[in-house]
């Protein structure tokens, strides 16, 4: 037996093909996303854990194909009835009398063992605790289902089944995807096959794209040229402005949108991995394929299988534990506006555009949804939005005014919408908010929305300002700040204190290409600091959030990179960049980076090299990179003179004036001084700052006293426990031990194998504490298998003020008490 369609076995299937998910949770609500083959009527009920009955809702689901009805179900209460840190359970009616464990639900039997752990007969979760040091935040990004290893995010799985085995109220409480949930511009072709397949089965209709008269064209492995010239996308693009073959089977159209959703969270719709189509059934000109074109095929089946190999611990993890989402570029296309010429590439063809719509759409009822789901209730853009949806597809995605509806509720513009409002991303009322706080005992999640709110200020190929200032306003001042506040959270895609080394890489790429009058599209050229006014707009919209506390904490969860890190930020002003008044304050931000859960890359220039070298790929000592930044405002927009270099030329000194220019004015230190360079400053600063990175905990690991382990599961540690028995016990499991215990300790400063963040704080020798732990995984004794994910890597950020480990250097004190 071989591959199967889905219209073959579609009514062999569960009613669930996707889901249930656990969205956004709180004291007074609960919603669940679920994907059923047919329309229902879902009650959502929740449950104490003696599964006494607690309060329910209902909603009916949105047909969005003949096979496919989506529905983001919310419970709600009139009072805050859930207890912070007590764990609960739910349940979903389905309408005559059929729950979960109803037969042909989940599964024929009715079993829920997919969804729940042995402690509880129903899926369970647990509200954050009101206590801090309990906290456990888990984060991570970028699944592609072909990127090579295992897949980390499975590992949730395993820490919830611990947790709950061990001490039920150190399960993790929440998980942030930070973006690239799904790889949109970069598939393999057996599985854009069987998305194709899916989403006509799903859906019921062939969506007619503009600008696509070939439709041998849209077959996998064939659309590279659709995506790059008809499209104008920009993923095929290379670092040296060559054409690749990245795009070959871009996502184009809705249903395969939203089919690889349910393939990245479920494996319901997929066959057994035999079943998988061979490259003869993909592959309709197959006698004319070489043998390279044949062993490139199998290669990306096999890491398409391991990604199906670890899809039903994915599926429990999600149904247990409260999941936030924000989108990044892959979910719709690579680069997706990166600068202006990008949008002017791609926003007035109709292929690009329909490409954008299709993206956003399926990322608003896959992802939004179940982030905001006030948007989506009665009378709301999001309510309007799904009727435009339906309405759309049940006329074949042929209507026009139901194609407008969406444009005008995703907010997706045309390139003159941008030129008229001044170089930035245009907003409308009518439009949905992808951007959202959560709040917790003690602290906030603000989740940023760094895609739709971007500006593009100069040239066509300038750096962009991932948040316009009228995006601050929206998505930080404006938001009310509760009173309880003690740690802002803050979820940025791409992190916003970014690698030194790797950004300047991105400033030489921009210069060198800005000659041939080209864009360097490979070198994803986004960073926050590459635009000096949105970095500095931040740090001070942060540490003004906070009055009239003068003093705030902040923790930035990110990912998109494709390595984890950690870096600390101390900064404290007299004035802060735009504050319309003098104002002092002092602000703490942890930068903790955690990518990716599928996509690291063997070899030269991967993020293998990253893993093994860290932050300086050629080290000439062995400092972590740091710097020392002053800065002024400078709203007349001149060079000023702010003090004096003393360079030494033939022995002698020479004295010139050091100056600066631009809005806001910027020196750093660490970059201007030298042995052969003395520095005075004579304008004192309005605002000072120094940066961090921050290699792991050295935790003296002794080497396993007995090697070849045979390879069984460990129990992990859990937050606060002693680490060392248990990672002795892994260690003597993994046959590339040493390399974790070498003197160049890989994975000490970057980890650049598959991995996910685990957030924790701890109280250490009198100081705050906030912890990241990455888990990742080593590799077994039998050959070429790997262990399981395990939290190997610590790094431990002090949120102390004038931590004495990060100390003011002697200019930036002299300068502050002048």
């Amino acid at each position: 037996m071989g591959w199967i369609p889905l219209r073959e076995r579609i009514n062999e299937l569960p009613l669930v093909l996707a889901g249930p998910i656990l969205r956004r949770t709180e004291p007074d609500s609960v919603t669940v996303w679920v994907a059923l083959k047919a329309n229902r009527h879902v009650t959502l009920t929740i449950f104490d854990k003696n599964h006494n009955f607690l309060f329910e809702s209902t909603r009916t689901t949105a047909r969005i194909g003949i096979n496919l009805h989506v529905v983001a179900v919310t419970a709600k209460t009139s009072s805050n009835i859930l207890i912070n840190g007590e764990n609960y359970l739910y349940d979903l009616h389905f309408g005559n009398g059929e729950l979960l464990s109803s037969p042909g639900i989940l599964t024929a039997a009715g079993s829920l063992k997919d969804i729940t752990y042995p402690q509880y007969t129903l899926p369970s979760f647990a509200l954050p605790p009101s206590n801090l040091k309990d906290l456990r935040i888990i984060h991570g990004s970028c699944r592609k289902p072909h990127g090579e290893s295992l897949d980390a995010l499975a590992a949730v799985d395993k820490m919830i089944k611990e947790a709950l085995q061990i001490e039920p109220k150190k399960r993790p409480h929440q998980l942030f995807l930070t973006g690239d949930q799904i790889y949109a511009d970069d598939v393999a072709d057996v599985l854009l096959f069987m998305l194709m397949d899916a989403s006509e089965t799903l859906l019921g209709w062939s969506e007619k794209l503009p600008g696509v008269e070939n439709k041998q064209e849209l077959n996998p492995g064939k659309r590279n040229n659709l995506a790059t010239k008809t499209a104008g996308l920009t993923a095929s693009i290379g670092k040296l402005n060559n054409l690749t073959n990245i795009a070959k089977s871009h996502l184009f159209t809705f249903g395969e949108y939203l089919a690889m959703h349910l393939f990245a969270w479920s494996d319901v719709l997929w066959v057994d991995a035999e079943l998988f189509p061979d490259f003869n059934d993909v592959n309709s000109e197959h006698c004319e394929a070489k043998n390279d074109q044949r062993k490139a095929y199998e290669k990306e089946v096999e890491y398409i299988k391991e990604f199906w190999s670890t899809l039903k611990s994915v599926r429990r993890a999600l149904a247990n534990i409260p999941t936030y989402m924000i989108f990044d570029d892959h979910e719709i296309t690579d680069d997706w506006y990166l600068n202006m010429a990008w949008c002017s590439r791609i926003l007035d063809k109709p292929l690009g555009k329909r490409i954008l719509q299709n993206g956003m759409l399926a990322g608003a009822i896959c992802q939004a949804w179940g982030n905001t789901p006030e948007q989506f209730e009665k009378n709301t853009n999001g309510e309007e939005l799904l009727k435009a949806a339906v309405a759309w597809s049940v006329g074949g995605g042929t209507n026009k005014i139901f194609s407008e509806q969406i444009t005008k509720r995703i907010g997706l513009f045309s390139v003159a919408d941008i030129q008229q409002n001044s170089q930035k991303l245009p907003h409308s009322d009518a439009a949905l908010t992808w951007h959202y706080i959560v709040n917790g005992p003690g602290y906030e999640v603000i989740v940023l929305d760094t895609r739709t709110w971007r500006e593009f200020p100069g040239k066509d190929f300038d750096f962009p300002a991932l948040i316009s200032k009228e995006g601050y306003d929206e998505q930080i001042t404006k938001q009310v700040r509760k009173d309880d506040i003690e740690i802002s959270f803050v979820i940025s895609p791409s992190p916003f204190i970014g690698v030194p080394y790797i950004e300047n890489l991105q400033k030489i790429a921009k210069k060198v290409y800005e000659k041939i009058g080209n864009a360097a599209w490979g070198f994803d050229t986004e960073a926050w600091a590459l635009n000096k006014t949105a970095f500095e707009r931040m740090i001070a919209r942060l540490a003004l959030r906070a009055l009239p506390n003068s003093k705030s904490r902040v923790v930035f969860l990110s990912g998109d990179v494709h390595y984890g890190f950690g870096a600390r930020l101390q900064y404290s002003a007299t004035h802060p960049f735009e504050s319309p008044e003098s104002v002092n304050c002092e602000l703490v931000i942890a930068q903790l980076t955690s990518s990716s859960f599928k996509n690291e890359v063997a070899g030269i220039g991967g993020s293998h090299s990253a893993h093994r070298q860290g932050f300086i790929p050629i080290k000439v000592n062995s400092d972590l990179p740091t710097a020392e930044v002053l800065g002024w405002e400078n709203q007349q927009d001149k060079e000023v003179n702010v003090g004096n270099m003393s360079l030494l030329v033939e022995d002698i000194f020479q004295l010139t004036p050091l100056k600066i220019k631009g809005i806001p004015g910027i020196i750093d230190l660490v970059k201007q001084r030298n042995s052969f360079r003395k520095l005075e400053i004579t304008k004192k600063p309005e605002w000072w700052y120094r940066i961090d990175f921050l290699a792991s905990k050295y935790e003296g690991l002794e080497k396993p006293k007995i090697e070849n382990q045979e390879a069984t599961s460990v129990i992990a540690p859990l937050p606060g426990e002693n680490r060392k028995p248990a990672l002795e016990k892994y260690l003597s499991m993994a046959k590339n031990y040493r390399e974790y215990l070498s003197k160049t300790k890989y994975g000490t400063e970057i980890v650049g194998l598959n991995n996910l963040g685990e957030i924790t704080f701890e109280i250490i020798d009198g100081k705050e504490i906030i912890v990241q732990t990455l888990w990742w995984r080593l590799e077994s004794w039998e050959n070429g298998k790997m262990l399981e994910p395990f939290p190997l890597t610590r790094c431990e950020i002090s949120l102390d003020f004038n931590d004495e480990q990060h100390p003011m250097s002697d200019v930036i004190k002299e300068v502050i008490n002048s």
